[in-house]
């Protein structure tokens, strides 16, 4: 039923490929008006592949020197330190510019088809996915990274999280001893004025090393959608044609304090902190026209509802590391302490008016309080020890985890609000995970051989105060890894395989209900259960800078998106629900080319994914080959400046239920530095055209629901950089810690 027709697929894919490097500008810049219909339109969209996206999370900056992206141990790594693109935008606009990231309307990131995605900073886990991990990458500035990590198929010292793998985010840093600071500016003008102040300095002397940092950032946006379904109301049927615009208004300040002080010749004690504060306010209004078969304006819903949502996040870990002697032997320990918090407020008002005379029939109003609590508790110690040609590792790791999130929506009554009991609710839940390791690995002449083995207990349990509901996971799972690393002369090949699981995120869990208007919600589901997956990858690495990777996964219980009518609210529910099972397979060619003083690197992508999808009756298994290409190239321009062009073409895919449309971009960029690299300016210039836009119909029959959303991407930013005194400091990134979810 979901079939596409591969031929014209590659033939489209080449001919946009080859045109977008020879005319960007010129071809598929048309802006399609939002289909109403678009629901009609999923099923023949299926059958038409335009031009398809993948989900290989491979995105490459180029600079004219060298190639930046990597492969090794299973690892890719993407340097984009040096690129003009990364400039007064977000850590998470950066993120969703590469193709193995897919936004889903509610911004949660997906890679590779999996929400909940594990990124961590400088090998450090943040704890937190969904809404939270959005939020918190918006805040962070994509001028302080240095390049990205992304492990396909980790080892048995990496957490067993994760069905699609690992994103590692690394900040600038230098190392060279003395003092350093530096200043950065950035002015970007979107819809409003945006501002994003940094200071970074240190100390780096021969025993201790000090570093510290302050951001303050100011990532507001505006978001304009549109979207509909059919409701039912007393045996009439409905057309909700429905538009909306939601104003972020953000300060965010985020600050780093850390330490390694050199205690003796073989041990270092290392203290780090890692907090921020988010002021975060929403105002946004919809518009809900409800119209007849015959399209007749029936009545009109207009709702406006305020968020006040401030978050604080608290980040603290102590590490003591031991180089038992000169072989490399190594013993570190390491404590976590992460607290965060949401303090969530909210009024929604509903006014209702006749559609033939205009006047008001009925008012409605929702208050909601919905503070949420997360403690993680974590603690583990990894030993390496090299012994005559191996390399043994072992460890041990535990992490505790509490939920707290009290709940309370009000409706009003007789001008009077009155608590929704059936919508209020008190949701816990405690989670602890122990785990254990082992791990070798061997060199033969030019093959390197990695094998491990985790084995993880995980007891948790999430229950509701009110109505008992609880669920219970108390299991064991054994994790094995196998790598395989083979160099020739100009030429490598890496195979990897592993074992993984994707356990509910606690948003996810909790069933507490966030409102878009009174007809649409997203809400928790406490009784999901873990995912399991087996993860094989294998890269080939042609002269050392051709590259072409491949990635497939098999998953069960598989965890997307399910949507369903409430018939009590008549509204779109859209919850997260377990499935049979998910196969994905995805390839990733990436190709640099150089010529003088222009450069450029091509990246496509191919990827098939088939997986069940919830209707009425029984579910249906859709799959879907998809494909996209970026092009970025490079300019060195007289004077020391630096020209960047990027183009991002995907093609429809399948996101969860939904069947995604393509999407089409450009991002544009200039650089010049002063005073000996000591002053940068970069100009960016993000989605220029206006055509960057997210629109995705149900492919479930338990609802036509569709969106076509346009999130805030044309902007024009300026940013200048300088640097004082001897260079900053560095810290060492800590293996990656434990993948849990918030």
């Amino acid at each position: 039923m979901y079939e596409s027709k591969a031929s014209r697929s590659i033939i489209l894919f080449i001919l946009i490929t080859l045109l977008t490097t020879a005319l960007p500008v010129a071809v598929l810049a048309q802006q399609r008006p939002a289909d109403t219909a678009l629901h009609k339109k999923a099923q023949a969209a299926v059958d038409t592949l335009v031009f398809p996206r993948t989900d290989s999370l491979r995105q490459v900056t180029v600079t004219a020197s060298r190639n930046n992206l990597q492969v090794e141990n299973g690892r890719v790594t993407m340097n984009v330190s040096n690129s003009t693109l990364a400039t007064g935008s977000s850590v998470f606009d950066l993120l969703k510019t590469m193709p193995g990231i897919s936004i889903s309307q509610d911004e949660n990131i997906s890679l590779r088809g999996t929400e909940g995605v594990n990124v961590l900073i400088d090998g450090k886990m943040n704890y937190l996915t969904g809404k939270q991990l959005s939020d918190f990458l918006k805040g962070l500035s994509s001028d302080n990274v240095a390049k990205i990590e992304l492990v396909t198929a980790p080892t048995a010292e990496f957490d067993a999280a994760g069905n699609a793998g690992f994103i590692n985010i690394v900040t600038r840093r230098r190392t060279i001893r003395g003092f350093g600071i530096d200043l950065r500016s950035t002015l970007t003008r979107g819809s409003t004025w945006m501002y994003n102040e940094n200071l970074s300095a240190s100390i780096n002397t021969r025993s201790l090393s000090i570093y510290g940092s302050f951001d303050y950032n100011t990532p507001n946006r505006k978001v304009k959608a549109s979207s509909g379904n059919t409701v039912v109301e007393d045996d009439t049927s409905y057309r909700l044609q429905r538009s909306s615009i939601s104003n972020y208004h953000i300060n965010f300040y985020t600050w780093r304090l850390g330490a390694d002080w050199h205690l003796a010749e073989r041990h270092q004690l290392s203290a780090h902190y890692h907090g921020y504060f988010d002021d975060f306010t929403a105002p946004k209004e919809a518009l809900v026209n409800r119209y007849t078969g015959a399209d007749r304006l029936h009545s009109a819903v207009s709702t406006t509802n305020n968020i006040v949502e401030p978050y604080h996040y608290n980040a603290a870990n102590l590490a003591w590391t031991w180089q038992i002697d000169s072989s490399a032997k190594k013993l570190t320990t390491e404590t976590h302490y992460i607290s965060y918090r949401n303090l969530s407020d909210a009024l929604m008002t509903s006014i209702t008016t006749d559609g033939a005379t205009g006047a008001q029939t009925a008012v409605n109003a929702l208050r909601s309080h919905q503070p949420g609590y997360i403690t993680i508790r974590s603690a583990k110690t990894d030993l390496e020890w090299p012994h005559q040609s191996m390399v043994w590792k072992a460890g041990l790791k535990y992490a505790w985890v509490s939920n707290d999130n009290n709940y309370r929506f009000d409706s009003l009554v007789d001008n009077v609000y009155k608590e929704a009991a059936s919508m209020s609710n008190h949701f816990l839940y405690d989670e602890r995970i122990s785990a254990a390791y082992l791990s070798a690995s061997r060199t033969f002449k030019r093959t390197t051989v990695q094998a491990g083995l985790r084995i993880e207990h995980t007891d948790a349990k999430g229950y509701t105060v009110k109505g008992g509901f609880s669920n219970r996971w108390n299991y064991t799972r054994i994790f094995p890894s196998l790598s395989l690393d083979h160099q020739m002369k100009e030429h490598k090949v890496n195979l990897s395989v592993s074992r993984r699981i994707n356990r509910p995120t606690y948003s996810d869990l909790n069933p507490v209900r966030w409102y878009t208007d009174q007809y649409f919600y997203y809400s928790g589901n406490p009784g999901l259960v873990p995912e399991m997956a087996w993860l094989l990858s294998a890269a080939f690495t042609f002269q050392q800078k051709y590259i072409l990777t491949a990635t497939y996964g098999l998953r069960d219980n598989y965890m997307t998106k399910r949507l369903s009518i409430d018939e009590a609210a008549n509204a779109v529910k859209s919850q997260t629900a377990n499935f049979r099972n998910m196969q994905r397979f995805d390839v990733l060619l990436s190709a640099p080319f150089h010529a003088g003083p222009w450069s450029m690197q091509f990246s496509g992508g191919l990827n098939y994914a088939s997986y069940p999808i919830a209707q009425t009756t029984e579910d249906l298994t859709a799959s879907r080959w998809a494909a996209n290409a970026q092009v970025q190239q490079q300019l060195k321009l007289p004077g020391g400046l630096r020209f960047e062009l990027a183009t991002f073409i995907y093609s429809r895919e399948l996101l969860g239920v939904y069947l995604k449309d393509e999407l089409f971009y450009m991002d544009a960029g200039l650089r010049k530095s002063f005073l000996k690299d000591n002053l940068v300016v970069q100009c960016t210039f993000t989605d220029f055209l206006r055509t960057y836009r997210l629109r995705a119909a149900s492919l479930s029959n338990a609802t036509d629901y569709w969106y076509n959303d346009r999130p805030e991407a044309h902007r024009i930013s300026l940013s200048v950089r300088y640097h004082i005194g001897g260079k900053l400091s560095s810290r060492k990134a800590s293996s990656i810690e434990e993948q849990e979810r918030l």
